[in-house]
């Protein structure tokens, strides 16, 4: 594998192309070559750093598209409709229960 690089003042060098001709910049063993890992919802870019000589990748988010981003708010608007009519069902018991105390206390008053 050949690496060219842009920038040679810096140590860690994006790699924009791999292949293998006579004269290369920078020759890299294949054999020790990592894999990038697959990560949901994040991209990658291959770096070769000149003082290590190691390759790594670089991970960076994926920008959502305007679906995922309604989706997602569609799932947090239903999240928030089921919490409230959750704490309506609380507050239905609640009245019941202190209109049930409140009734047993009339009635105990009016048998005394």
């Amino acid at each position: 594998m050949i690496i060219i690089e842009s920038n040679t003042e810096q140590t860690k060098v994006k790699v924009l192309s791999v292949f293998s001709l006579g004269e290369i910049a920078v020759e890299y063993d294949m054999s020790t070559l990592p894999q990038p890992e697959n990560i949901p919802g994040k991209t990658y870019e291959m770096f070769y750093d000149k003082e290590t000589q190691k390759i790594f990748y670089e991970y960076t988010d994926i920008p959502k598209t305007p679906l995922e981003l309604l989706q997602e708010e569609t799932k947090a608007l239903k999240l928030a409709i089921a919490e409230s009519a959750e704490a309506q069902q609380q507050d239905k018991i609640e009245n019941q229960l202190a209109i049930a105390e409140l009734a047993e206390v009339v009635a105990t008053k009016e048998v005394l």
